[in-house]
């Protein structure tokens, strides 16, 4: 498809568009006005004798023409804007992150004084929240997380290797006797936690039906709530490694059911594919170096 020469000015609003899925989410990644963005895509629109998107009143969707575009025009766009990047430069800029909250306050908070240490050009926005992200339509620089991702546009990179720990303190240990069968779990105080978005109880040792509504001798929805009980010798908690291994190692708390504990599961590093920014490429790298010592 070849593009008349004086349609540049209007190919951010398309890729914007495009990405957000609405014309007022791209104002906003652009700074512009919703009317500037579908008066950008008419345009476009326009000059090339295509309809780039269905619209309705809430979204709105690329065409197989505006996918097509998409495919030849994102690639060529970001190669663009790297190149104008001088390569000598510090890196710079806003660095939007997205992580799991207990992973982002156990293991990634600790490391980010030292990352603007190095690199004191670079601005964080840090966002902790349980859910799947659009890195794309979000302009999210990187995602850590649980699960990963089914788009093309997106490369996803084991990072971390996260265990589970069933623990409680010595002297809660010593009052009510130490479980050497998860089935003896039932017979316990379990601090249990509610996952405020689907509001269902955790799987304890990748069992549902080791622990329900009757069996939690406490609930909450906040993990680090649930460190504070079991700390405070209310019962047995089973939690990431993230938040109990350091208490494990001082002693405060005490693994247990070391070998019914489940396998491990990965944490995965995620972003954009293609030449990264250097302020995304440098925390990546920083990444790497911490976690794969």
């Amino acid at each position: 498809m070849a593009l008349p020469p004086d349609v540049h000015r209007l190919i951010p609003a398309f890729l914007a568009a495009a990405d957000c899925e609405s014309f007022s989410a791209a104002a906003r990644q652009l700074g512009i006005t919703p009317a500037a963005v579908s008066k950008n895509v008419r345009q476009l629109e326009q000059r090339l004798g295509i309809v780039l998107f269905g619209r309705n009143t809430h979204f709105v969707v690329l065409t197989e023409e505006g996918m097509a575009l998409r495919e030849q025009v994102a690639p060529l766009w970001q190669a663009l804007n790297q190149a104008l990047v001088n390569p000598k430069s510090e890196p710079a800029g806003l660095l939007r992150i997205s992580v799991i909250p207990g992973f982002g306050r156990h293991r990634l908070m600790p490391l980010m004084s030292e990352f603007q240490r190095r690199y004191p050009q670079i601005r964080i926005e840090l966002s902790m929240e349980a859910r799947s992200v659009n890195l794309i339509g979000e302009r999210i620089d990187i995602a850590i997380g649980h699960r990963t991702v089914r788009d093309s546009r997106v490369v996803a990179r084991e990072l971390y290797e996260s265990k589970t720990i069933v623990a409680a303190t010595p002297s809660y240990l010593e009052r009510y006797g130490t479980p050497q069968k998860p089935e003896e779990l039932l017979h316990h105080r379990c601090l249990v936690h509610r996952n405020p978005g689907t509001g269902r109880l955790q799987h304890w040792l990748d069992d549902d039906s080791l622990i329900d509504e009757a069996s939690s001798w406490f609930i909450t929805t906040s993990p680090d709530s649930l460190v504070d009980a079991a700390l405070s010798g209310m019962g047995i908690i089973c939690l990431a490694d993230w938040y109990l291994d350091k208490l494990v190692e001082e002693g405060r708390l005490k693994a247990i059911l070391k070998e019914s504990t489940p396998v491990p599961q990965q944490l995965w590093m995620k972003y954009a594919g293609g030449k990264l920014p250097p302020r995304t490429a440098v925390f990546v790298e920083y990444l790497n170096e911490t976690f794969r010592r």
